[in-house]
C-alpha cells in the first residue's frame, strides 16, 4: 500500500539549508531507517534499482538568504515528506520515532511537532478512479523525464511518456493488479490517440545537491482525455493520483518530481 509520512519539525536554532533540499531529506530518510535497520538502509540506497520511495524537499520559511541558501527561521514549522510504495517500509520511520522525538539535520536539532500519515492501497486506487474530461497535474519541484539512450531529458510532461512511466513504476510495487506486456502497449497507444494536454503553465528550474546539477520543469499540466468508456480513461485517473506517493520521472529519492492531482 503506498504511504506518506509528513513530519512538522521545529529546529532549535537557526542555519543555512541548500536552496534545493530534496538530497537532505533523502539523507534524513536513510539515517532514519538505518537507525532501525541497518540492511533496510542499504537496500533503499542501493543503485541501478526502481527504488520504493520518493521524498520531498524541506519546506520551511527563512529570515535572510545568504550565497549558498536560506536561513531557516526556527520559529516557524519545518516539514518534510517521505512516500512509500509498499507500506512495510513506513514501518521503520514509525519505529524510529517512538523511541525519540528529535533529528539532526546538519548541526541542529529538530524537535518533532507531529506526525502524519496518509495512505491508499492498490485495490482502492484502482476501484475508486473515474474517468474525466480534464485533470491537471502540478509539478511542484523540478521534474525530468528520461530519455534512454540519450545524454538528454524530457522536458515536458508529454502524457505518453508521464503515464506509460507510472504504469511501469505501478507493475513493479503494486500488490494488487498489474499489467501485462501486452496490456501495457495497447494502453501506450490509447495514450497517443485519447489524451493529450490541452493546457500548461511550466518553467524550468536548476536544482544544486552538493556537486550535482539537474533541470527539471516546474509549474502544471492540464490533461484532456477521449473515449471515456474505455477503461484505459480510468486507469490514466487511477495512475495520476498514484503519482501523489510515486512522484514523476527521475531523481525522485532526492525531491525530484513532487506532483499534486487535481481535478
Amino acid at each position: 500500500m503506498p504511504v506518506e509520512v509528513v513530519l512538522e519539525m521545529y529546529g532549535e536554532k537557526g542555519l543555512v539549508l541548500p536552496f534545493f533540499t530534496g538530497h537532505v531529506a533523502r539523507g534524513l530518510l536513510l539515517h532514519i531507517v538505518r537507525q532501525v535497520d541497518p540492511t533496510a538502509a542499504n537496500v533503499l540506497h542501493e543503485l541501478n534499482v526502481s527504488k520504493p520511495y520518493s521524498v520531498t524537499p524541506l519546506s520551511f520559511r527563512s529570515c535572510s538568504r545568504t550565497d549558498s541558501g536560506y536561513v531557516l527561521d526556527p520559529a516557524g514549522p519545518c516539514f518534510v515528506g517521505f512516500r512509500f510504495l509498499k507500506d512495510d517500509l513506513a514501518s521503520y520511520v514509525l519505529k524510529f520515532f517512538e523511541r525519540q522525538n528529535s533529528v539532526m539535520i546538519f548541526d541542529a536539532v529538530f524537535r518533532i511537532a507531529s506526525l502524519s500519515v496518509r495512505g491508499k492501497s492498490y485495490s482502492d486506487l484502482e476501484h475508486e478512479a473515474e474517468a474525466v474530461e480534464r485533470f491537471r497535474l502540478i509539478f511542484k519541484t523540478p521534474t525530468y523525464l528520461p530519455c534512454f539512450g540519450s545524454k538528454y531529458r524530457w522536458m515536458f510532461p508529454d502524457p505518453v511518456r508521464v503515464f506509460s512511466g507510472l504504469m511501469r513504476v505501478w507493475n513493479t510495487f503494486s500488490d494488487a493488479r498489474r499489467f501485462s506486456k501486452e496490456e501495457f502497449l495497447n494502453y501506450k497507444d490509447w495514450l497517443t490517440k485519447n489524451v493529450g494536454v490541452c493546457e500548461y503553465k511550466l518553467w524550468t528550474r536548476l536544482a544544486v545537491m552538493r556537486e550535482r546539477k539537474a533541470v527539471g520543469f516546474m509549474g502544471w499540466a492540464s490533461y484532456e482525455m477521449k473515449d471515456l468508456s474505455n477503461e484505459w480513461g480510468k486507469v490514466t485517473v487511477m495512475l495520476a493520483r498514484y503519482a501523489e506517493y510515486s512522484s514523476i520521472g527521475g531523481n525522485k529519492t532526492a525531491g525530484y518530481g513532487v506532483t499534486k492531482f487535481r481535478v
